[in-house]
């Protein structure tokens, strides 16, 4: 019985020790990433008492976070963020946010309201600490702009995990709900033509990147997306596609994306009473229609040169992704 007695406390010794060290450990990188960010242009201000939990747990409990980038364009605001993992499996994290939060993206700030947002995920042990898995969800998320709309959605969800390549990803989004801006509906949808309300968004991609997604040490950066499936569901408008892009150091994509879309001639009416040029262009109308089988649009969409056509059509520049 003594020597159980003797075990007993050398363990829970040995584990006291365990925490000690994970914590100054935590608390040491917590610092070391606030310079590396501060060495990089970026304002970090926040308040901590550092590491709590013991024995089970390492608590990291983050106050008045805001995050400003070089540029200044954008930034966050909140409350509070706390970071928990059990000692026992201290590569697995687990992210509580606050449900209020600012955001500054440029032209205006957004005020964000959200109930429940969380994320957990899975780190490798190392300098940089790779990321193996990561899943964000949130629900009722409600957003208001300085520039006076307001939009909600009701679920949101959002994983990522190591598919087994050099530094590739499976990367999986969803929004359900989305709520459409009254200002925008009034300006481009004016007769209602579409629900007020996106069902559903969905996206499914293996991403490639130049170097494996870590907590700490240089950007990853894309170099390719081979898209599984983009779907929209929004009333008479059911839209899906698929395609490969490759991406250069500058961040702009070359490749194809094949769109089939089912209600296309709502979304282009919509786009001419909003006065873009190409969809008020007969020329494209008839292309399209040529192109439709039984009411559904396939458009193979050419990424090229830094611009997106539709067959000889000019759709112009792409978006860069870096």
């Amino acid at each position: 019985m003594r020597l159980l007695l003797i075990l007993v406390a050398l363990l829970a010794l040995a584990f006291g020790g365990w925490w000690v060290w994970g914590s100054r450990a935590v608390d040491a990188r917590l610092a070391e990433l606030t310079e590396e960010l501060r060495a990089a242009g970026w304002q970090v201000d926040y308040t901590t008492d550092g590491t709590a939990g013991f024995p089970y747990r390492f608590d990291l409990d983050l106050r008045d976070i805001s995050l400003v980038s070089p540029n200044g364009i954008f930034g966050w605001q909140s409350p509070r963020l706390r970071v928990v993992a059990q000692s026992y499996e201290p590569n697995r994290l687990i992210v509580a946010a606050d449900e209020t939060h600012r955001v500054s993206v440029p032209g205006q700030d957004l005020d964000i309201e959200v109930t429940g947002p969380r994320a957990s995920g899975a780190v490798e042990i190392g300098e940089t600490l790779p990321v193996t898995e990561l899943t964000v969800e949130a629900a009722d998320l409600a957003v208001a702009s300085s520039l006076g709309w307001e939009t909600q959605v009701g679920t949101l969800l959002a994983a990522l995990r190591g598919n087994g390549a050099a530094n590739g990803y499976d990367a999986y989004a969803e929004a359900t709900r989305i709520a459409v801006p009254e200002a925008w509906r009034a300006a481009w949808d004016p007769t209602g033509a579409l629900p007020a309300e996106i069902a559903a968004l969905r996206l499914d991609a293996d991403l490639g990147l130049d170097a494996p997604l870590a907590l700490a040490g240089e950007a990853a950066a894309i170099e390719q997306i081979d898209l599984g499936e983009l779907a929209l569901d929004w009333g008479p408008v059911q839209a899906r596609g698929s395609g490969t892009l490759d991406v250069d150091p500058a961040g702009v994509p070359e490749g194809e994306v094949v769109l089939e879309i089912d209600g296309w001639e709502v979304l282009l009416d919509l786009a001419a009473r909003a006065g873009v040029p190409i969809a008020e262009s007969s020329l494209l109308r008839g292309a399209l229609g040529s192109m439709a089988q039984d009411g559904v649009l396939r458009a193979p969409i050419s990424f090229a040169d830094g611009a997106m056509r539709l067959g000889f059509i000019p759709l112009g520049p792409a978006p860069l992704l870096r």
